[in-house]
């Protein structure tokens, strides 16, 4: 592929193309001005012989030839060739002389004048107008063929950014400075749009999650309230028996506890978002390794059975390993609550991803789950079903290393959690 030429050169070829034809068309025309000079004015190397001749009649017979200096002329009854000389022959008498022709413009009729003068003139201005013009059209071609279509690019990219539009493209075939500027400005553009798509569905997530969680609030709060008002009612009559005092005491209590744990997890989750993550460089798949050897012991301290499969070439990655050990960590803890006999833990590498699958064969995820499964409104408490604030946590985690958690159902049955981490080869 052909590199194109940058402004520089383009410029500096275009201003030597100008130069040339600028030169080339005031010799051409101080060459025609002169030639012209030249046939109006009298050469100076040129001279008249004047030939009179005088009969016995008295008849007289002139001749007038043009010579240049220098020339040989045989004229016809000179016998000799003298400068004003009287040649008598017989009874004619011939009368020879030489006018010398004046190179001069005082010698040059009205209308002579002005052409010449004219002439002189046009010999100066149009190579002065040659230059002028050759500099504008060459800088008016420059700058409609190499800046004003990106400038109208970007401007046009810079009323959109204005407006809050990002929903365009920016692009210039050219590939030079002004080119590199507009791939520059799409990247920029890109970004801003991939921030803003993260920042909004940031915003909407929050907005989900802050709904959910007042949506489960209100479970705890209403049987609160509703436990307070019945020993209220109680204690004004004076029914309420020490066993059924105990019996509402204990389940005030656990939504108290409920309450409490829900308030954590908020702050948690705040704690999350402020969280950085610090990548270094780790070996696959050891790393791995040395996690699910601990995850394992964690399942065989529940009587449960783990099968793993690490599918990864030896290599170095960059990854915080202590944030994506708290992500596998949540999963499989949310896992050995709902298995039943066994988990499977299966990781891979490729494309600059680390994707890693834990299943189990419990009773799977609700269908409601599953509706929202792209959002944080998981932790909807339902008998028998997936739920937690573990794995609101483990996508907010996911997302911050610039990966995605999924959750799906096994076809044999069962619930599955899928995680990606952006994980750079060293």
């Amino acid at each position: 592929m052909r590199k194109e030429k940058s402004l520089k050169h383009t410029f500096i070829s275009t201003m030597l193309i100008a130069v040339a034809v600028i030169a080339s068309l005031s010799v051409v025309t101080i060459w025609g001005c002169g030639r012209l000079q030249k046939a109006i004015l009298p050469d100076a190397n040129a001279a008249y012989l004047h030939i009179l001749t005088v009969d016995e009649s008295g008849n007289q017979k002139e001749q007038k030839l043009r010579l240049e200096f220098g020339e040989k002329v045989k004229a016809p009854t000179l016998e000799e060739q003298l400068d004003a000389i009287l040649v008598q022959i017989g009874r004619e008498v011939t009368t020879y002389s030489i006018e010398k022709i004046e190179r001069s413009y005082d010698s040059l009729s009205p209308k002579r004048k002005v052409a010449y003068s004219g002439l002189s003139t046009c010999k100066v201005l149009l190579p002065a107008l040659y230059s002028i013009a050759g500099t504008l059209i060459s800088a008016l071609w420059f700058y409609r063929k190499k800046l004003d279509p990106p400038i109208k690019i970007l401007t046009e990219a810079t009323e959109n950014i204005a407006e809050e539009n990002l929903d365009f493209e920016v692009y210039y075939e050219s590939r030079d400075e002004m080119g590199r500027l507009c791939d520059s400005f799409e990247a920029m553009r890109k970004a801003m749009y991939e921030n803003n798509r993260v920042l909004w569905h940031m915003l909407e997530e929050r907005r989900v999650l802050q709904a959910s969680l007042a949506h489960d609030l209100r479970n705890p709060i209403a049987i609160i309230e509703g436990y307070t008002e019945y020993l209220q009612e109680k204690a004004q009559t004076g029914s309420l028996s020490s066993e059924k005092l105990g019996h509402t005491l204990a389940n005030l209590s656990a939504a108290a506890k409920r309450l409490s744990r829900y308030t954590e997890s908020i702050c948690d989750i705040q704690r999350l978002e402020d969280l950085e993550i610090q990548k270094r460089p780790c070996r696959l798949p050891d790393l791995l390794s040395d996690m699910t050897e601990d995850f394992a012991n964690m399942v065989e301290q529940k009587w449960l059975s783990v099968e793993t499969e690490i599918s990864i070439e030896p290599c170095s990655i960059m990854v915080d390993s202590q944030i994506l050990y708290r992500i596998l960590e949540n999963i499989v803890t949310n896992a050995l609550r709902f298995a039943k006999e066994k988990i499977w833990i299966h990781a891979a590498f490729y494309d600059e991803m680390l994707r890693i699958s834990v299943s189990d064969d419990g009773p799977g995820f609700s269908p409601e789950v599953l509706k929202v499964k792209n959002r944080y409104n998981l932790a909807v408490n339902q008998e028998g079903a997936h739920m937690g604030m573990g794995l609101i946590i483990c996508r907010i985690l996911c997302e911050k290393h610039g990966g995605a958690l999924k959750i799906s159902n096994r076809p044999e049955g069962g619930g599955q959690v899928e995680i990606t981490i952006l994980a750079k080869k060293e």
